[in-house]
């Protein structure tokens, strides 16, 4: 390259680095006189303590990290964390509309909201099955979670195992009706052997007594096993779901039911159907498996950031599609966490209303209250690098602060970490003074230092 062109090119850039340098320092007492990144010319030097180990934690007084514990140390030159350190006056306060509150200990209780699931509670369930082995005829149930009432119909068997028992049982009665009139027939004889003792000598009236009860040994020898035969008939006859009104039209016309219905004997909803018309059936084969309506459960899932407030024994609020509410509490916490959703499972009683096993209901978990520094929830602004406030210091000054939250409430949020009692914070605008931190930060990495950086 020629002489005449190097020297060209360096008049061009001192002329662009002129222009720069003058735009830059022109701008500058505009900026200083409504935010700007340091004290003014003339104010005091604002001191600044941070955590040695935590360069986040930044406050305007001593005192110790409330993360490690150390000792903050005053921050002898303008860091990052004095680059952080915005000041605004009162009237561009008003303008912005900042409004400041105080971290409070308070007493705060999470209102978790989700939704629950009608399950049924095992300990109530139980399977309605036949006794006898047969082929299932009729089945009055279509779906699960139907409801069945006491006394009604379920389903219809025929067996010739059951057939076989009503014949038996015919022929019981008839052998009782023989046994009870010989048994009749011995008991007037007697009666009759009593009223002659009195033309008996001593001996002859005591053979007479002792014919009498060897009689009644007789009678007793044969009523006891027709009695025992006819209760274990019955018994089986009922079990299988022959009712008494269908044994009394046995037992008058001799002729037995070749297909009986058999009805429940408590009201229920069906949670499982274990066969359809026309099986072969066992017995003790479940046909459909109740639960007891009386005993439902509702169930919620609890995610990694709510298992940590919950405890058995908590308020639980259920409404309903139909906008019924139902209070109760919340009785279980399962220890088992599930792999594929890290949540846990927690249920709480409900009876009645009508509720059908899998129906869904809108549920509000009260958490038991305990103390903790909290904040109005709107001074919190989430970020994808965390939680901040912005904190208020002294003489119009305020500085980003990273905090850890808790329990949050309706209009107040738990400061674990980041604040301490009495720190005061801005609940309205921060928005404006966090972007000016960020942009007054910048402007002081851009100038490398060596002039103070402002935020417009």
């Amino acid at each position: 390259m020629s002489k005449t062109a190097v020297v060209i090119a360096v008049i061009i850039a001192a002329s662009v680095a002129g222009y720069w340098i003058g735009q830059k320092q022109a701008a500058k007492p505009q900026a200083l006189e409504t935010i700007s990144s340091v004290p003014q010319t003339g104010m005091p030097a604002h001191k600044v303590y941070v955590c040695p180990m935590h360069p986040q934690i930044v406050q305007d007084h001593p005192g110790t990290c409330p993360i490690c514990g150390m000792t903050l140390v005053e921050s002898e030159t303008a860091d990052h964390a004095e680059a952080a350190l915005i000041h605004v006056d009162t009237a561009t306060q008003q303008k912005l509309g900042i409004t400041l509150a105080a971290a409070r200990v308070k007493t705060l209780a999470r209102e978790i909201h989700t939704y629950a699931t009608v399950i049924a509670d095992e300990s109530a369930l139980h399977p309605i099955a036949p006794t006898v082995d047969g082929v299932l005829v009729k089945l009055n149930v279509a779906q699960t979670g139907q409801q069945i009432g006491r006394g009604q119909v379920l389903y219809e068997i025929e067996s010739p195992e059951l057939i076989r028992l009503q014949h038996e049982y015919v022929d019981f009665l008839i052998r009782r009706a023989q046994t009870l009139n010989a048994a009749q027939q011995q008991r007037e004889q007697n009666r009759r052997m009593q009223q002659n003792t009195h033309n008996l000598d001593a001996a002859g009236r005591e053979q007479m007594a002792r014919n009498i009860r060897q009689s009644k040994e007789q009678i007793r020898a044969m009523l006891q096993p027709m009695e025992r035969d006819g209760v274990l008939l019955t018994t089986q006859l009922k079990y299988a779901g022959v009712t008494d009104a269908m044994l009394r039209i046995v037992a008058r016309t001799g002729n037995a039911f070749t297909v009986v219905p058999v009805k429940t004997q408590q009201s229920c909803l069906v949670k499982e159907i274990g066969a359809r018309p026309g099986m072969m059936v066992t017995a003790m084969t479940p046909i459909v498996t109740c639960v007891n309506d009386a005993r439902l459960w509702l169930e919620v899932a609890l995610y990694p950031d709510q298992t940590p407030f919950v405890r058995t024994g908590d308020a639980v609020s259920v409404r309903l599609e139909d906008g019924t509410q139902i209070k109760t509490t919340l009785a279980n916490i399962s220890t088992i966490v599930d792999p594929a959703t890290r949540t846990v499972r927690a249920r709480f009683p409900v009876a009645g209303h009508g509720l059908r096993i899998g129906e869904y209901a809108s549920v509000m978990i009260q958490t038991a209250p305990r103390r903790a520094l909290a904040v109005p929830r709107s001074a919190v602004m989430h970020t994808g690098h965390g939680d901040f406030v912005m904190r208020a210091m002294q003489a119009g000054h305020f500085m980003p602060a990273k905090v850890t939250t808790g329990i949050e409430t309706e209009d107040q949020v738990e400061i674990r970490t980041g604040l301490q009692a009495g720190d005061t914070v801005v609940v309205n605008g921060q928005f404006l003074l966090d972007a000016a931190a960020s942009i007054a930060d910048a402007a002081q990495r851009f100038s490398g230092g060596d002039q103070p950086a402002h935020a417009h």
